[in-house]
């Protein structure tokens, strides 16, 4: 029996230019339900760092 490690996905990690970013959005802008843009935000705003958001 082999031990399986499984870890949380976070679409963060993924989101490393600008590129990705901008698809990301637009992806999840064509969603019906306005709560999964609102996530890809906040998972940007991880991906690129707070204080950048604030400039």
């Amino acid at each position: 029996m082999s031990t399986v490690t499984i870890r949380d996905f976070d679409t963060a990690n993924y989101l490393d230019n600008d590129e990705v970013i901008v698809e990301y959005l637009k992806a999840t802008a064509e969603d019906p339900n306005p709560e999964v843009f609102l996530g890809a935000l906040g998972d940007v705003a991880r991906a690129t760092g707070m204080a950048e958001i604030a400039k």
